[in-house]
């Protein structure tokens, strides 16, 4: 089924899931590497690659939420608390929006190197660079990294608010996604 089902995600919104969390994950690991570990020589190409990827993730995040704007949720285990059901939609709202400012904010990144990057969505397809300008480049670079560091952080919430319902409560709330 492709849309929704009163219990669980549809199809499409399960894959974009799985892919997100792919995406982030190998973004936010990478990110780490190429600038604590790679090679001066080779850190150029690790920013494009890397901003190759944050294009795609960009571009999910956007499809994710128009998703979440045509099809209703699946409702949430009756058992849930007020609080808990509060705190899903905060944590959910507060993933989407930390996943567009930090692709937003490495998309800006991307212009502002002494020589921009041509980074290519899916490789092939050119990304105009929407920032210029190296004064502004340790600026970006700083925020950019404090949004990435911060969503790591709520993609560590999520999977121990998901442990809670899945080894704790016991509510079958995971089989909603998967």
């Amino acid at each position: 089924m492709l849309g929704n089902r009163l219990d669980a995600w549809g199809l499409p919104m399960r894959v974009m899931h799985g892919i997100g969390m792919g995406l982030v994950l190998i973004l936010i690991i990478h990110g780490w590497w190429m600038t604590e570990f790679a090679a001066r020589e080779s850190r150029f190409e690790q920013y494009a690659w890397h901003a190759s990827l944050g294009y795609a993730l960009l571009l999910l995040t956007a499809l994710r939420i128009t998703w979440r704007g045509l099809y209703k949720a699946p409702a949430l285990p009756a058992e849930s608390l007020k609080w808990e059901r509060n705190l899903a939609a905060l944590g959910h709202m507060a993933l989407y929006a930390f996943m567009l400012s930090c692709a937003i904010l490495g998309w800006a990144l991307a212009g502002t190197f002494s020589q921009p990057l041509d980074a290519k969505l899916f490789g092939f397809i050119p990304v105009p660079m929407i920032m210029s300008g190296e004064e502004i480049h340790g600026l970006l670079e700083e925020k950019h990294a404090f949004f990435a560091w911060t969503l790591a952080a709520l993609v560590v919430s999520h999977l121990v608010a998901t442990a809670y319902h899945q080894f704790y409560k016991k509510d079958k709330l995971l089989q909603r996604m998967f």
